[in-house]
């Protein structure tokens, strides 16, 4: 008899031969008995396929593939997790992330109890080592506006902060396979724009390691990286371009999407590239998201750059600006301590 298997946790994994067990470990210590675990070996170059490998062989609720074609990338195995999936709910976990021992069977239920939601989302706390190390979430659950709070790069939530219902995820299509960065702001930043259905509830059930070997991440965010920028620049079109079919596209979020843009020139003017700064900051005029006054007082900004004094000066014309253009992020973002009534799963 074929297992019953409700909800699909699939892990992309590149060199984690060190940290996958561990990973894996968290899955197999689920309260609910009813998963499968994938995991999509990136065609590692250390032991992760072996350790992937071994953990299918001792419980056959794991599958361990070899991510097929020549792409390659998290979303690219994300993508091919999910074809392989059987659950009805989809989890993404990161492969060197962990679950409580009771995620599965919390938000499982949860599912089952909001049949009209396309996802739910749950908090992350930040470790190092250990969980615990650090006491902090990710972010904070705050009234404000979601997708005005993602417009702001101020990411609500991680990859494996929703369960997904499969459907919802195959309307998406899945994970955007071109994004080299900001992979989890992308999907979800999708999933708002469709006004897929979901739920918040502020309970701690995942881990999200923070600021350990941050090298050998499969796609670590790098905004010095011109590869990286350009793919930002294609993803904030696409964003552009979706708020604006989904009729969302409000003074709110026109400010917002000109605070991406000028985050984003600001980064090629970091590595000196002021060609590159004024033409992403041009892209963000030419789509009606600033003023030609602030496009010509961007412009000048990155000239007075280099000015002795230029600093004081672009710091008074920038706070002429709205402040969406130029505040970014947020105060809650890893900056969050789990408040001692914070609960858990």
């Amino acid at each position: 008899m074929t297992p019953v298997v409700r909800v699909s946790v699939i892990i992309p994994c590149y060199n984690r031969e060190h940290l996958l067990g561990e990973t894996l470990d968290s899955i197999r210590a689920q309260t609910y008995p009813h998963w499968e675990g994938i995991v999509v070996d990136d065609r590692s170059q250390d032991g992760s396929a072996g350790v992937a490998q071994r953990y299918a062989g001792q419980d056959g609720r794991f599958r361990a593939v070899s991510r097929q074609g020549d792409s390659k990338g998290a979303n690219v195995c994300r993508n091919q997790g999910l074809a392989l999936a059987r659950g009805d709910y989809i989890v993404f976990l990161d492969s060197d992330d962990l679950l409580s021992p009771s995620c599965l069977e919390h938000r499982v239920a949860a599912m089952d109890r909001a049949p009209a939601c396309g996802f739910g989302v749950y908090q992350t706390e930040l470790f190092a080592q250990t969980i615990g190390d650090q006491r902090m979430l990710w972010n904070a659950f705050t009234d404000s506006d979601d997708l005005h709070r993602f417009l702001s790069l101020d990411t609500v939530w991680l990859t494996t902060g929703p369960i997904w219902r499969k459907p919802a995820m195959m309307q998406l299509g899945g994970f955007d396979e071109d994004v080299l960065s900001f992979q989890d702001w992308a999907i979800h930043v999708q999933a708002l724009i469709a006004g897929i259905k979901y739920f918040k509830e502020p309970t701690r059930d995942n881990f999200h390691r923070y600021d350990y070997d941050r090298v050998n991440v499969i796609s670590a965010i790098k905004d010095v990286r011109p590869e990286h920028l350009k793919s930002h620049e294609r993803l904030f079109v696409k964003t552009f371009q979706g708020v604006r079919a989904a009729g969302r596209l409000d003074r709110e979020a026109r400010c917002r999407m000109a605070g991406m843009f000028w985050w984003l020139a600001e980064r090629w003017q970091a590595i000196a590239s002021r060609r590159e700064a004024d033409r992403v900051w041009r892209k963000a005029f030419d789509l009606g998201l600033c003023s030609r006054r602030q496009y010509f007082e961007g412009r000048l900004m990155f000239r007075l750059h280099s000015i002795r004094g230029g600093g004081r000066l672009t710091w008074l014309m920038k706070r002429s600006w709205p402040p969406q253009y130029w505040l970014m992020f947020s105060e809650h973002l890893t900056k969050t301590p789990v408040a001692p009534s914070q609960p858990d799963a």
